[in-house]
């Protein structure tokens, strides 16, 4: 396959994967169980093509592709963007751009036509700590961006800062660590060529 040829088909599934990402962020908000938190926190079945672009384009379009998703996500209000009351610049930092773009790096330690089993095993080590790095990023958030100004930074900020961001990370965790291994099972052939 040509340069040119290559280069049009990565960017086409840079495009599938970010389109099938917005159409199931529409489909989430239909599931009842997966949106029960206020401000945007729910149980994400959106990640689920952010992490196979990454297991099938590598790390560097996976988090390109994230981007992508995010940008065109926020444009057509798919991703409704609440600014923090304190300190803005960090609350988009830590509420959108990491916790979107760290799931491209989902693959990391995946190699290409290796042993099925460790591959398996090497998704879910990067899943957990791409989800891991993601709640935290919210959980800071929450603690230094969401508070009210007098509780900035105080524990009372970190408690309702944890029980928030991991009533819906763990989740999701759990959810993308049970299908994942099951989706890249059955496209490992086609996606591995």
């Amino acid at each position: 396959m040509s340069r040119t040829s290559q280069t049009t088909r990565t960017m086409v599934f840079i495009a599938l994967y970010a389109a099938m990402t917005i159409v199931l962020n529409f489909v989430k908000d239909l599931i009842p169980f997966t949106s029960v938190w206020a401000n945007g926190g729910s149980i994400n079945i959106s990640l689920i093509p952010l992490v196979f672009a990454s297991i099938h384009l590598g790390c560097r379009y996976g988090i390109i592709t994230c981007l992508l998703e995010l940008l065109v996500s926020v444009i057509i209000g798919t991703t409704k963007l609440y600014f923090a009351p304190y300190n803005p610049v960090l609350g988009i930092l830590c509420d959108y751009i990491i916790p979107v773009a760290i799931m491209g790096l989902s693959s990391m330690f995946m190699k290409k036509g290796g042993d099925e089993k460790r591959n398996i095993i090497a998704l879910e080590v990067g899943i957990f700590l791409c989800t891991a790095i993601r709640i935290i990023s919210q959980i800071v958030s929450g603690v230094y961006c969401w508070s009210d100004a007098g509780e900035l930074g105080s524990v009372a900020a970190w408690i309702f800062s944890l029980k928030y961001n991991l009533g819906y990370g763990l989740p999701t965790l759990i959810m993308l660590m049970l299908v994942m291994p099951l989706i890249y099972k059955i496209f490992r052939n086609r996606i591995e060529k």
